[in-house]
């Protein structure tokens, strides 16, 4: 497969050796994607992970870092976003642990059921953040479209259809922004998962929180915990650079 020139090299994350290609014109791995791999429950009885909506693949790249035992399904609807998450997962050499499934995932879990496919320890995923009729830029591209706006797949679709493939207990992780938390536990309980714990992410100390990580579990006991907020950056206006807290989780939290 040849290197296109809409393609960009980056690193994953900090001092490690992991590297991705991302195409310019599509959704570009962010430090929402990087949270969300860290934050995300892995224990040891973690074996089956799914990613919905991989896009290039960093995120399922990262969180394959924490631990070496885990098996990951990255499920993307855009084949051109999944040719680029192939060639990525090529070049990190985890072709044997992550598997790129280029479908629908709406019609695709059902199908799994159908088949008596597997269920999964943990389902993680950076949803569309935007509603259909979220207003956007005129010179957005489609791709980028999709994987912002819910325009083929939304927050209801996404946990309904991880309610029929996961295991009792297991752990759905999401990051959203706090305007869509109240939404967010509305279909959880729906779909007989409970909150269990919620980190609200801030620019800077004094500023309000732009993004949420949200962890549930399957058919589990109430009760939701309200984890220390992260805070991105010093409240200096002119210093963009991350905290050491943050800078630490660019990094792949192994799991001990």
């Amino acid at each position: 497969m040849k290197i296109k020139k809409s393609w960009v090299k980056n690193s994953l994350g900090y001092d490690n050796n992991l590297f991705i290609y991302q195409d310019k014109t599509m959704f570009n791995y962010s430090v929402d994607t990087i949270l969300l791999a860290n934050l995300a429950t892995l224990n040891k009885k973690t074996k089956d992970v799914l990613e919905i909506g991989t896009n290039n693949g960093a995120l399922s790249i990262f969180l394959s870092q924490r631990a070496e035992n885990i098996s990951i399904d990255a499920i993307e609807i855009q084949e051109k976003a999944c040719e680029l998450a192939i060639y990525n997962i090529n070049m990190n050499h985890l072709e044997n642990r992550i598997n790129i499934i280029n479908e629908d995932f709406n019609e695709w879990w059902k199908k799994h059921i159908k088949n008596v496919g597997k269920k999964y320890d943990l389902i993680i995923c950076n949803p569309p953040f935007y509603r259909k009729e979220t207003k956007f830029k005129k010179n957005i591209s489609e791709a980028m479209l999709k994987a912002t706006h819910e325009i083929t797949l939304n927050l209801e679709d996404i946990i309904k259809g991880s309610s029929k493939i996961i295991e009792q207990k297991g752990f759905l992780a999401l990051i959203i922004p706090p305007e869509r938390l109240v939404d967010c536990f509305e279909l959880l309980r729906k779909y007989l998962f409970e909150p269990k714990r919620i980190i609200m992410i801030h620019p800077r100390q004094y500023q309000k929180a732009i993004l949420t990580f949200v962890e549930a579990r399957f058919q589990t006991g109430w009760g939701v915990h309200f984890e220390p907020n992260i805070y991105l950056h010093p409240n200096d206006l002119s210093n963009h650079e991350y905290l050491e807290d943050v800078v630490k989780l660019y990094q792949p939290q192994k799991l001990k």
